[in-house]
């Protein structure tokens, strides 16, 4: 595998993409289904089947292109915010890619 300047594998940076991908998205649709949405809801406004839209709620597929990402927020009554963030800035010992309120609490 290809390394960065800063030492991280290209394989590591595309699964951490495709992580921050897939989180943005069960983070809006926690809190559409919440409100009661169902996954057969959301099939039906993305006027998709709902074997398929399962599949990209749980993970279950390889990959997840950032359009398929913005047609499926949108839906959720999201919208996609793309910003970058130095890399110096990021605490190193920031190992969880999850959003903070998906992350399992540490036990005392």
């Amino acid at each position: 595998m290809t390394k960065t300047d800063q030492g991280r594998s290209e394989g590591s940076i595309k699964a951490d993409a495709r992580l921050s991908l897939f989180f943005t998205l069960r983070k809006a649709w926690k809190r559409r289904s919440k409100e009661g949405m169902t996954a057969k809801d959301l099939a039906a406004l993305l006027d998709r089947d709902k074997a398929y839209v399962s599949r990209v709620l749980n993970g279950k597929t390889p990959t997840i292109t950032i359009e398929t990402l913005a047609l499926f927020l949108d839906r959720l009554g999201h919208r996609l915010v793309v910003d970058c963030i130095p890399a110096e800035e990021i605490p190193a010992v920031n190992k969880d890619a999850r959003p903070r309120e998906l992350r399992t609490p540490v036990k005392a």
